[in-house]
């Protein structure tokens, strides 16, 4: 049964995904009964062409087919702004990942795995599992952005009659002079009536690059500049100095603005007015950039950057459950000072601070609409520092707030709707997307290894059915993430191919972020190679060694289990998949190679270097250790997998094969116009004699001899033994200690004749 599910949600994967990415951006109607009735129609079509194809039982077929439309019920009833297309797309994708689970449970605790092949493989659907429930959410927030009909969210326009003071925070720190004094000029020219601009340069200790941007504050009258050395609490610690100590106490709104950013002037009188809710606590805009158009690399971190505000916050914003972003954001202060300001713990004290918001009973609202644009991080290595503390800041979220997202009633210091909950839990834990490709990695290897050195793996059966949906549900995630970018950025393939190879680059950044974010409460920075930015292939390879030996790694396995024959063409597969995957990060900083800045854009570039460098220095002995013993988690579990392997049984299928139909079936559809036999019966002929003929064997066996002592038979009024098992097909039967043998009427030794009704004959379509 759950095999033929696995076969058939493969086959409905795949026609829903070619709907989804031909028509389901384009329809703008939604229905609750058009949603069932495409998704009836589509997966009756598939399930009916796949159950002809391999003979699948009818039976198996139908239950699965009721499967699919009851989860689409679900998802349609839940999600009624969605269309058609997107109902019937995600539902597919949840069937799917639940019955490819299901098989995989049923395979890891039914068959017959050796101990350590049952631990090993509970560990493996473990991964699985968290995989595809992450799967699941990203399909989510695709198809709430791009199949959804309309916005439902009710929150009044911005009033522009309401025009409070308003308090702009810059927080600097070693940002080249000119860079920052053209962002504080942008913001002078905002077209708003009552406003200041705080400047907070803290920790820089050169005077050559905080004093030209003192000189020039001190003539302008909007301006505040202040500068700390040895201050604590990074940016944080910077923007609660200027809130304490450097504010006008006049101030009813807060803006964030990072230090390169170049902001229009109609920012502030097109967002204001959203304060005039007294519940509204926060305003967030897109993060945008400029200088990165004709350069490949910083037009793929420029696509990819957009992703997020484009799908992950449009969705969000409609279940109130948005982040406050640190730039280019306005804040209600009084709520600020309420909740008590920003956590100098956190270091993505921006996000952390939303989360207490929301959760003390205010709105966030997300306007899609750019309003500035600022320098992106010019290097791969300075993308990947980035990103490092993004991910670890998310972490410290979870480990602060967690208790705040499990379920439960609203409550004081916790109004959080089920909702919020679920989207911060979600956007927590989607980190890990890239932590569980690692724990994937260290099966590949370590299952590859055991075969090339002959052991039986000990892991239940790679193969069958329950491959092909794994790899459609990849293939399918792959495709429609490009296929995401294009359509809502309106770019071309190759620049959405390009982003998310972007994405796929910081896999081992990402995952190594979150293993550290889970033993580590305080900040850490991440310490990489220094980047000269002009060795060529050979720089791009050593700034991305990890990467690039785990994908060199996974390539070398592959290769060798397909030459040796150590194993089917699965696992080699998944392994060259896997080392593509960590392949993205050296063609991203090859990429890199190859940009090139303008003059200003090159001392940013060794003033990022430099600021980076100097916040992971100081706790880079941490940082080693827990390099190393990432190192030796990796190789110990290696290890594992491969030495289990030795002396054990090869386990078994574990249910992987596919079921036949018996020939009687005439599939799905066809058996709706077979009249069911109201008595079934073994198909039977009838002879002039009065002896009723019955289904017997050629060449005849004689009769069974009674048992010692049991009394002679002799003929009686007592009918003769009927047989009682359902009808078989009229080809061979088979008895025990019997070969099998043609099926032929024969007659049966004279006795009370017996009556037997005939059967209703079968009518075919």
């Amino acid at each position: 049964m759950l095999t033929t599910a696995v076969v058939v949600a493969v086959a409905v994967l795949v026609v829903a995904s070619l709907a989804l990415f031909t028509v389901g951006h384009r329809l703008r109607r939604a229905s609750i009964t058009a949603s069932l009735a495409l998704s009836v129609i589509g997966t009756v079509i598939a399930a009916e062409v796949v159950a002809r194809l391999f003979r699948l039982p009818s039976a198996a077929v139908l239950a699965a087919e009721v499967g699919l439309v009851i989860v689409a019920a679900i998802v349609a009833t839940l999600r009624r702004a969605w269309n058609p297309v997107g109902v019937w797309f995600f539902s597919t994708v949840v069937f799917a990942a639940a019955s490819y689970l299901a098989l995989a449970a049923q395979a890891t605790f039914a068959g017959d795995l050796t101990p350590a092949g049952l631990v090993l493989s509970a560990v493996l659907l473990l991964l699985e599992t968290a995989a595809l429930l992450l799967a699941c959410t990203f399909a989510f927030e695709t198809c709430d952005v791009l199949c959804r009909t309309r916005w439902d969210r009710k929150i009044g326009p911005p009033d522009p009659a309401y025009r409070p003071f308003v308090s702009l925070h810059v927080a600097a720190y070693n940002e080249p002079p000119d860079m920052l004094i053209e962002t504080i000029q942008s913001l002078e020219a905002i077209d708003y009536p009552d406003y200041e601009i705080v400047v907070i340069d803290n920790n820089t200790t050169d005077p050559e690059v905080w004093q030209p941007v003192e000189a020039y504050c001190a003539t302008r009258d909007r301006v505040r500049f202040v500068h700390v050395e040895r201050w604590p609490g990074f940016k944080s610690g910077a923007l609660n100095l200027a809130l304490r100590s450097h504010t006008d106490p006049r101030a009813e709104v807060l803006g964030v603005v990072d230090a390169d950013y170049l902001v229009k002037p109609n920012w502030l009188s097109d967002l204001v007015g959203w304060f005039a809710d007294p519940t509204v606590a926060f305003v967030q805009t897109p993060q945008d950039y400029r200088e990165w158009e004709g350069d490949a690399y910083l037009t793929a971190c420029h696509d990819a950057y957009a992703y997020f505000f484009a799908t992950a916050m449009r969705s969000r914003n409609e279940r109130n459950s948005i982040i406050f972003g640190g730039t280019m954001g306005l804040i209600r202060r009084p709520v600020l000072e309420e909740v008590g300001a920003w956590d100098e713990w956190c270091i993505t004290e921006d996000a952390e601070v939303s989360l207490r918001m929301l959760a003390a009973g205010y709105q966030g609202v997300y306007v899609h609409r750019s309003y500035g644009e600022g320098i992106m991080p010019l290097t791969f290595d300075a993308l990947k520092r980035q990103r490092f503390r993004w991910c670890f800041g998310g972490v410290q979220i979870l480990r602060k707030h967690w208790r705040k997202l499990l379920p439960g009633p609203r409550r004081a210091g916790n109004l959080l709707t089920p909702a919020q909950r679920i989207d911060y839990l979600i956007g927590g834990v989607q980190w890990f997307i890239d932590l569980v490709a690692l724990g994937f990695t260290v099966v590949l290897i370590g299952a590859t290894i055991t075969v090339l050195v002959g052991q039986p793996l000990t892991f239940r059966p790679f193969g069958g059915p329950i491959i092909a949906l794994a790899m459609a549900l990849a293939g399918s995630g792959a495709i429609r993430a490009v296929w995401a970018l294009r359509t809502l950025s309106g770019i071309s393939v190759r620049r959405a191919a390009l982003a998310f190879g972007n994405f796929l680059a910081l896999s081992w950044t990402v995952g190594m972020a979150c293993a550290k974010g889970l033993v580590r409460r305080d900040g850490v920075f991440l310490r990489t190679p220094k980047w000269r930015g002009d060795g060529g292939l050979r720089e791009a390879l050593r700034a991305t060694r990890t990467e690039t030996g785990l994908a060199v790694t996974l390539w070398c396995g592959a290769g060798a289990a397909v030459l040796s024959d150590a194993s089917g063409p699965v696992m080699p597969a998944f392994a060259v998949w896997q080392g593509s995957l960590y392949a993205c990060a050296p063609s991203m900083a090859w990429l890199n190679l190859r940009t090139e800045l303008s003059a200003r854009l090159q001392r940013r570039q060794r003033t990022e270097d430099r600021r980076e460098r100097r916040a992971a220095y100081p706790p880079h002995i941490a940082i080693a250790i827990a390099r190393a013993n990432a190192v030796v988690l990796l190789a110990g579990g290696i290890a594992l997998i491969a030495l289990s392997g030795a002396a054990a049984t090869p386990p078994g299928t574990g249910g992987f094969e596919l079921p036949r139909r018996d020939p009687t079936d005439q599939g799905p559809l066809g058996n709706l116009g077979v009249v069911p036999d109201a008595n079934p019966t073994p198909p039977t002929t009838t002879s002039p004699s009065p002896a009723t003929s019955t289904v017997t064997t050629t060449p005849t066996v004689p009769p069974p001899t009674p048992p010692p002592g049991a009394p002679a038979p002799t003929p009686s009024p007592a009918p003769a033994p009927a047989p009682t098992s359902p009808p078989q097909a009229p080809t061979a039967t088979t008895r025990p200690g019997q070969a099998p043998t043609t099926v032929t009427p024969t007659t049966r030794a004279p006795g009370p004749p017996t009556s037997v009704e005939p059967p209703i004959p079968r009518s075919r379509p």
